[in-house]
């Protein structure tokens, strides 16, 4: 063997060594302090209860603008009656 196949294969060899050994310590260097870590049952429920507030407050505006539209608009309102041409 020529020494240039020696150093290739020493380059393949070692090549995947290096990278799970570099990629280990950028796993044990990213590590989160306890106290940051994300419980995702809670975060879930806080989105979801946030949503139903906002939902709740679109169908009360909703709802609210439907019964001033049907109150406003009744046939029974003096506004809303037809009136006489005045002069014929």
């Amino acid at each position: 063997m020529s020494p240039k196949s020696n150093i290739w294969l020493l380059i393949l060899l070692f090549t995947p060594i290096i990278v799970l050994v570099l990629s280990t310590f950028g796993n044990v260097f990213a590590q989160q302090p306890p106290e940051e870590y994300v419980i995702r049952r809670v975060e879930i429920w806080g989105l979801f209860y946030r949503l139903m507030v906002a939902a709740f407050v679109v169908g009360a505006v909703v709802q609210g603008s439907i019964v001033y539209v049907c109150w406003r608009f009744r046939e029974s309102h003096k506004k809303n009656r037809l009136r006489e041409i005045e002069g014929v």
